[in-house]
Formats: C-alpha cells, sequence, structure tokens
C-alpha cells in the first residue's frame, strides 16, 4: 500500500481539531479519498506519483511557507493543509457513524442516534471550501513555477467537475 502524504495526527493539527477518539483508521480512509479524488485529478498522475515517490523534492508545495516571484513574495499555506482539511471535511460528513441493520446511525452513548444532517452538511461544506482555496493557492503557484515542477499540467489534463447541491427551503 502507498505510504499517505498526510498522516491522521496531521489532520488535527493542520485543519481543525479532531478527537483523540477517533480511529486512525478511519481518518486515513478519509486521507487516501481525499488523495484520490481530490489531489490526484488536480495534479495529474506524474506530479502526484512524484509527490508520493520523492517528498522530500516538494517540501515548499507540501509544508507550505514564503516564496517569492516576479509580483513580490508571497505565503503558500500548502499541499498537506488542503489535503487536512480535504479529509477534515469528509471525517465530519461521515462522522462516527456506523451502517447498522437500522440504518445509518451515530454511536453518542451505549444508545444511538440518527445524526443532524443540516448541521453536517455545513461544517463540510465550510471545511471543503477553505480545502478549495488552499489547493486554488498551490495551482496557482504550480502554474507560476512551470520549470520548477514540469510534471504539473494544468487540471491534471483533467476538467474540473465540482458539482454544488443546495437544499432548497426549510
Amino acid at each position: 500500500m502507498q505510504q499517505l502524504l498526510l498522516t491522521s495526527d496531521e489532520v488535527s493539527k493542520l485543519a481543525r481539531g479532531v478527537s483523540m477518539h477517533v480511529d486512525n483508521d478511519k481518518i486515513d480512509i478519509y486521507i487516501r479519498e481525499s488523495e484520490n479524488i481530490d489531489l490526484k485529478p488536480a495534479l495529474g498522475d506524474a506530479l502526484f506519483i512524484d509527490l508520493h515517490d520523492h517528498p522530500e523534492n516538494y517540501k515548499l508545495l507540501l509544508e507550505g511557507g514564503k516564496y517569492e516571484d516576479e509580483c513580490g513574495v508571497h505565503v503558500l499555506v500548502g499541499l498537506k493543509s488542503a489535503l487536512a482539511y480535504y479529509a477534515y471535511a469528509r471525517l465530519v460528513k461521515n462522522g462516527d457513524g456506523n451502517v447498522t441493520r437500522f440504518g445509518f446511525v451515530n454511536k453518542a452513548d451505549e444508545y444511538s442516534s440518527r445524526p443532524d444532517s443540516k448541521e453536517r452538511v455545513m461544517a463540510y461544506n465550510d471545511a471543503f471550501s477553505v480545502a478549495d482555496s488552499y489547493m486554488k493557492e498551490c495551482l496557482v503557484y504550480l502554474s507560476k513555477h512551470k520549470e520548477e515542477y514540469p510534471l504539473y499540467t494544468k487540471n491534471g489534463g483533467m476538467n474540473a467537475n465540482r458539482n454544488i447541491y443546495r437544499i432548497i427551503g426549510e
């Protein structure tokens, strides 16, 4: 199995706090999903693979920091922060829910309860918006530094296809 770009502990450090009682294996699943669904299509397969194989060559892109170009000094938050927010958003959306014979439920105590979907969707949308902003910042950086990152192709050779659903009413 391929090494993840982020650890489950880094999700809590780089995004928003996650309880220490959340299973790390569950967080790792959301990190893997976020890498494959959000990062890989935006970066392209070649750059995505090289990031995994040689993360030491991408310190600024991954960790963030200051950089200077012809337009001045800029601050880059970094791909790890974007990935942390994508994973956090998925964690919020899915929460500590389990699929049981009674449907999807949350364990709050020895009894189960159905999650309040409106609050979850709002928190998910907020975290995903932050992740998208950080990702856009990384893609702008990559576009402006093509000579340093020859493996990057704009939109990874794919068109963006993010659907937005809004609940009307209530």
